[in-house]
């Protein structure tokens, strides 16, 4: 009984004893935690600095008093103004092609030529039988004017002499009958030399030499399209209208147009507006419009899509950079900075707006600094840095005492020349 009361007293005391030294591990982890020089007061690094840095780096702009351009913007198919299947009217053998594809041409300029030869035939068939007619009509004709001056004398009757009118009168209609033969036939023939109807650039073709041409065929031998000046048509909802038409009255021009691409850049800014479709689509509820553009170094495609936007005038006010306006569950709003760099949460009122500038109607006044650039990390509230401003970048102010402060190493005075006694 004593032995077993002794292995129980035993396993008790090594119990304990890991207890204690169980303690003591978790004392000795939390001193080394507290007195780690990771746990100082220095914050620890994040993704600029340090992990705990408490200012954003932000870049900022300041609202300032100006003019913006009115505008009204529009998805935009660029359309030529002329197009033309360039056919053959007669029938033959592609006998010539005098172009390549994807060239410049002049209206006039020699394309194809189909085989002449069986027009020619005709052309001078049309031209004998004239011929014939005409040496007809002369015999006719003086034998009237011998019977005129029998008729004269009393030696023939009046219906002999009107028979002999009645002859040259079919013989002149019948002359004329071959002259516009002949002409028909000059035509088919001059035909057979296919040439340009305008100026443009060709396309790709579609036929090859030595393939018979109909005259029938509607796919034609090549399209020619005009590319400068060149079109544009786009529709704009039916509650922009009056603003457009508005400004339409008041300008002694055409309004000003000008396409930018899907990117964002300027394609073009010579752009004419031409002329209004004269009825609203009931689908849509939008109205087509057509401007025209100059296009002499061809930067515009037909069919490309592009962005379009007419100038209706000018609007004074304040502005501040379009990507600075943030929306959310309170509507449109900025971030502002007050005088200790700490951005707050500005409701504003907006204006007219471009890709580049906002005018903002109420919310802010002339002189105040808002976020343009890292809005991403913004609170009410947070403190941040100022990189750059007005797209300057923001110098840091060297620190005051950098002059004063002793080298190291050396007492404050140390290793300065003293000053002679005269001094």
């Amino acid at each position: 009984m004593s032995e077993l009361n002794t292995g129980r007293g035993r396993r008790s005391r090594s119990f304990y004893v890991w207890v204690v030294v169980g303690l003591l591990v978790v004392a000795g982890l939390v001193y080394y935690a507290l007195s780690s020089p990771s746990s100082t007061s220095t914050p620890m690094r994040g993704p600029r600095g340090m992990m705990g840095a408490t200012k954003v780096p932000v870049q900022v702009a300041t609202v300032k008093e100006g003019l913006i351009d009115q505008t009204v913007n529009a998805i935009a198919t660029v359309k030529p103004l002329q197009t033309v299947a360039v056919r053959g009217e007669v029938d033959g053998v592609l006998e010539r092609i005098h172009f390549k594809d994807g060239q410049r041409v002049k209206a006039g300029d020699l394309l194809a030529e189909i085989d002449p030869r069986t027009y020619q035939v005709q052309l001078d068939q049309a031209r004998g039988q004239l011929a014939q007619n005409q040496a007809q009509l002369k015999g006719a004709q003086q034998e009237l004017a011998r019977h005129r001056v029998l008729f004269q004398q009393n030696s023939i009757a009046r219906q002999a002499l009107e028979t002999k009118e009645t002859a040259v009168q079919q013989l002149q209609a019948q002359i004329k009958s071959n002259q516009a033969e002949v002409a028909r036939a000059q035509v088919q023939l001059d035909r057979t030399r296919i040439t340009a109807p305008l100026d443009g650039r060709l396309g790709l073709r579609k036929l090859d030499q030595g393939n018979l041409v109909s005259a029938g065929s509607t796919d034609g031998i090549v399209v020619i399209t005009q590319t400068d000046p060149i079109g544009v048509e786009f529709s704009l909802p039916q509650n922009q209208l009056s603003s457009l038409l508005e400004a339409m009255k008041q300008s002694e021009s055409p309004l000003r147009v000008s396409l930018i691409d899907s990117k964002g850049q300027l394609l073009s800014d010579k752009g004419r507006l031409q002329a209004l479709d004269n009825q609203i689509d009931i689908n849509t509820g939008t109205l087509k419009v057509k401007a025209e553009f100059d296009n002499a170094d061809e930067t515009l495609f037909a069919n490309q899509f592009v962005n379009s936007r007419v100038f209706l005038g000018q609007e004074q006010g304040l502005l501040i950079p379009s990507h600075a306006v943030q929306r959310g569950s309170v509507g449109t709003y900025v971030y502002t900075l007050d005088a200790e760099d700490k951005v707050h949460i500005q409701v504003v009122e907006l204006g007219t707006a471009t890709l580049e500038l906002t005018l903002i109607k109420t919310g802010l006044k002339e002189g105040d600094r808002v976020v343009v650039e890292g809005t991403d990390r913004l609170r009410e509230g947070s403190e941040v840095e100022v990189m750059q401003q007005d797209g300057q970048v923001k110098e840091k102010p060297a620190p005051d005492d950098a002059a004063d402060k002793p080298e190291q190493g050396k007492r404050p005075g140390e290793g300065r020349r003293p000053r002679p006694a005269s001094e």
